[in-house]
């Protein structure tokens, strides 16, 4: 939301158009959608709810990543036989307690939930980067997070996927819910910012 979709209406900001942006899980925003309370969504999670309709906007790619410091305890040997055991000594610093964006990490590189304590739970994933960068543990995050943090050395990548995991973003509105000239401009330019973006 701060890196991409805020900066992405600025252009609809400078013509007049006001915003009110509501931050949490992609669940909560849906059901809130789902109950008039929100004119637009963009969720992590797949919408399933009758009321809602939704596209996909955009493919997050994630990366596992840690402070050079951490990444130096882990033998390379041990985690290419054994990731979740090479692995298993670091603290992990997490959106949410439930552990959603780490948890599919694991599941779907190593087929299991990471048996790791979490040293830090922050619902901010710009706040998990800079506790990661600090030294606090490693975490799972975008791509397009984490990319000037990779360059400058101040993270490593821990674990090379065949193929990176990927999480579809989604733009949901309510199924019967009136659709204004305000709401159609954010959708639009959502879409074709989307659309520029590529994978993040």
């Amino acid at each position: 939301m701060t890196v991409r979709v805020l900066p992405a209406l600025a252009p609809l900001l400078a013509q007049g158009l006001q915003v009110r942006v509501t931050l949490g899980l992609g669940g909560d925003l849906l059901a809130a959608l789902a109950a008039g309370h929100l004119d637009l969504v963009v969720s992590s999670v797949r919408p399933r709810q009758d009321a809602v309709v939704a596209t996909p906007l955009v493919d997050e790619e994630f990366l596992l990543v840690g402070p050079a410091a951490l990444a130096h305890t882990v033998d390379p040997v041990r985690l290419a036989a054994d990731p979740v055991a090479a692995l298993s000594h670091l603290p992990l610093v997490a959106y949410a307690e439930e552990l959603p964006i780490v948890r599919r990490y694991w599941r779907s590189e190593f087929g299991r939930r990471p048996p790791n304590v979490t040293s830090l739970v922050v619902p901010d994933l710009r706040a998990v980067l800079a506790a990661v960068i600090a030294g606090a543990g490693v975490s799972v995050l975008p791509r397009y997070l984490v990319a000037s943090a990779l360059e400058s050395g101040q993270v490593v990548q821990l674990h090379q996927p065949e193929a990176p995991p990927l999480n579809t973003l989604y733009l949901a509105m309510g199924r019967v819910a009136p659709q204004g000239p305000a709401l159609t401009a954010v959708r639009d330019r959502l879409t074709q910012a989307a659309a520029e973006w590529g994978s993040l």
